[in-house]
């Protein structure tokens, strides 16, 4: 509970010497301070019209003025700087999750650690929408306001849905039983929509690993969220007929009273971590019903190890890549040894290692330790050898499928990791005018020629299209990219490969917003000199966490910002153009809708539309079928194979086997911060 950290400390005094900034220069704007004979400065008085007339702009200012000013924020400051001392010395969050089991924090502890997490939240979503919004070229500070609110309310909310299915602030713990983990009778779900699940009748037994499919969009997270309890108690939706967890009902079990034998690993997992560091997030679900610690220790050892990930044990949370933190979320589940341990999407940001080792994992988990685990994914390749079951969702149905079925199932249904076939690819149309996106090739099949030129000629022009030199990236004393070079072609398709924090994302990023010159060559440019502008003219990217780059309340808005000060593009044609319509008025309907209403595919292809709206000469993808199934996959495919022609490339970072393989004309690997150059091949 108790530790030295210097960095809450420092947060807190620049936060205290920001608040009395402000409270000065709000008292010069509204009034003056003019306290005293020593005039500093004599500002004329401007007094505001109509309802606002008791208002006075600006007046003299003094010293003695100034210091009142400041006098007066300095027990706010004191405040601020007295709660990051007390962060710095103690970990409050721990200290809430004991207040959790019992005392009088019981009733509260929940919002205070909810409180607690959503003011550092905020801080990040500041820094990551500033990111996108140099990435976006926006200047507007009126830009941050929407995006950095609905990351700190999908935080928030977030955090609260994963502490209740770990047991916060339970006032009674159910006892599961073994026998028959989930039983479905004539139940339904519905949110009193127009989506629906109908006629789920469903019985799970232990030591049996079942796998939920569908397209995106058709409820898998849902029906497994009926499971854990959250649909009913936490996102208000609605249960018919009967949900048996366990022996317990679900209907009127919360699944804070459920946590001791159910595990869930949600899909978005960084926003639902509640601690700091990866051993105390592992152990958080025993903290919170008063295991004693060393008992805590050693448990979270002992799943530590089973996971291999103990050489992250005592890592902060904030410093994981997103596979090592899909698998501290893994380990978290399970530290309860659950019953029932539900998982959805889990292999979506994890490499091939890691994904072999979860697969493994869930497998012997079902089939050794007679756990029932019941997965939603879309990468369903992996699962063929260890699943018993397979359950797939069709318009408002759930179809029980055995493995013969679900194998003998056309490509479509089973959302396997394939991509456009070769043919298709190579049969895109060329664009239609206007859309703001680069010119193809002329003739058919540009992918095919892309690549066969590549490969045929063995020779490289004199002047690449992007050269990176001697690129290096530090994260604190951390060195995450070393000393990368190489050069990209127009017309190429790269792919950049690697394991889980060999730096892909980090490289990306460096690249599109390169903090050193001479590093990043684009079309002739050095990119670090230009400014936001002429900068995504050059390059653009498209993050892993590609929502950051929405910041309106419709898609129709999204793109006219998009279009802003460039002539010639229309981003929400090409936005329609990415997702096969003819005109922008077959889009109609999305264009109307809430960014963050879209499906995954469809957000991926909208910010795909708004980065290509400066017609980059490079663009970058990091992680582009995350969470995506067929259809969605075969939409992005056609976006980048769109994006890439005689004048651009994309350079796009991914653990998709199939995927690359189906799309890139080269690929580049990355282990532990650097190219090997050894390994660069075609595909």
């Amino acid at each position: 509970m108790f530790r030295l950290r210097l960095a809450p400390l420092r947060a807190a005094v620049l936060l205290a010497a920001g608040f009395v900034l402000l409270r000065v220069v709000y008292r010069v704007v509204f009034g003056g301070a003019g306290v005293g004979t020593e005039l500093l400065l004599d500002l004329p008085r401007l007094r505001l019209d109509g309802p606002f007339s008791h208002i006075t702009l600006f007046g003299p200012i003094t010293l003695i003025g100034l210091g009142n000013a400041a006098l007066s924020a300095v027990p706010v400051a004191a405040v601020i700087v007295f709660f990051g001392l007390l962060n710095a010395v103690i970990n409050v969050q721990s200290l809430f999750a004991r207040g959790a089991g019992r005392g009088p924090l019981r009733a509260i502890s929940r919002s205070l650690v909810i409180a607690w997490a959503t003011f550092p939240a905020l801080l990040e979503s500041v820094r990551r929408v500033r990111v996108a919004r140099a990435l976006r070229g926006e200047r507007s500070i009126a830009s941050l306001l929407v995006p950095v609110f609905e990351q700190t309310i999908e935080r928030a909310l977030a955090l609260a849905a994963s502490m209740e299915t770990r047991g916060f602030a339970s006032t009674r713990a159910v006892p599961g039983v073994c026998g028959v983990p989930v039983v479905l009778t004539d139940a339904a779900l519905d949110f009193g929509g127009d989506w629906h699940l109908d006629d789920l009748n469903v019985i799970l037994q232990p030591g049996t690993l079942t796998v939920i499919v569908g397209a995106t969009g058709s409820g898998k997270t849902s029906l497994l969220h009926s499971l854990s309890g959250l649909f009913q108690h936490f996102y208000d939706g609605t249960q018919h007929g009967r949900i048996h967890i366990a022996g317990a009902d679900r209907a009127s079990t919360p699944p804070r009273d459920t946590a001791g034998f159910v595990g869930l690993v949600a899909q978005n997992v960084r926003l639902g971590f509640a601690t700091e560091t990866v051993h105390d997030e592992i152990g958080f679900s025993l903290a919170v019903r008063n295991v004693t610690p060393s008992i805590v220790h050693a448990r979270v050892l002992e799943i530590a190890a089973r996971l291999r990930i103990e050489h992250l044990v005592d890592r902060p949370i904030e410093q994981l890549s997103a596979g090592e933190a899909s698998l501290v979320a893994i380990a978290a589940a399970l530290v309860n040894h659950p019953i029932l341990l539900l998982v959805d999407e889990p292999l979506a940001d994890l490499d091939t290692d890691a994904r072999d080792r979860v697969c493994t994992v869930l497998g012997q988990l079902a089939h050794e330790a007679g756990v029932c685990v019941v997965i939603a994914e879309h990468n369903t390749g992996e699962f063929t050898a260890v699943a018993d079951a397979w359950l797939q969702i069709r318009g408002s149905h759930l179809h029980d499928l055995s493995p013969q079925e679900f194998s003998a199932l056309a490509p479509s249904e089973t959302d396997s990791n394939d991509v456009l076939p070769a043919d298709s690819q190579a049969a895109a149309p060329a664009n239609p005018p206007g859309t703001g996106l680069p010119e193809f090739a002329a003739g058919p099949g540009f992918a095919a020629a892309a690549q066969g030129s590549t490969r045929t000629t063995g020779t490289r022009p004199a002047e690449p299209l992007a050269s990176i030199r001697r690129l290096s990236v530090r994260h604190r004393a951390d060195l995450v990219v070393d000393d990368v070079s190489f050069a990209v072609e127009a017309a190429e398709l790269v792919a950049l490969r690697g394991s889980n924090g060999a730096g892909k994302s980090s490289l990306l990023r460096a690249i599109a917003l390169p903090s050193a010159a001479e590093t990043v060559i684009v079309a002739g440019h050095d990119v670090h000199s230009l400014k936001r502008r002429a900068r995504r003219q050059r390059v653009a990217l498209v993050p892993e966490n590609f929502d950051d780059l929405l910041f309106a309340i419709t898609v129709t808005e999204e793109c006219r910002r998009a279009d802003h000060r460039l002539a010639g593009a229309d981003t929400a044609r090409t936005f329609a153009y990415l997702l096969g319509f003819d005109t922008k008025a077959d889009a109609a309907p999305l264009l109307e809708r809430h960014p963050r209403d879209l499906s995954s595919g469809e957000r991926l292809c909208l910010v795909i539309a708004i980065q290509l709206a400066a017609r980059p000469d490079l663009l970058l993808v990091d992680e582009p079928t995350r969470g995506l199934d067929r259809a969605a996959r075969a939409l992005v495919s056609g976006a980048l194979v769109t994006a890439a022609s005689h004048t651009s490339a994309v350079l796009f970072a991914t653990h998709d086997d199939d995927f690359a393989r189906g799309l890139a004309t080269r690929t580049l690997r990355m282990q532990a911060g650097r190219l090997d150059a050894t390994i660069e091949v075609l595909s």
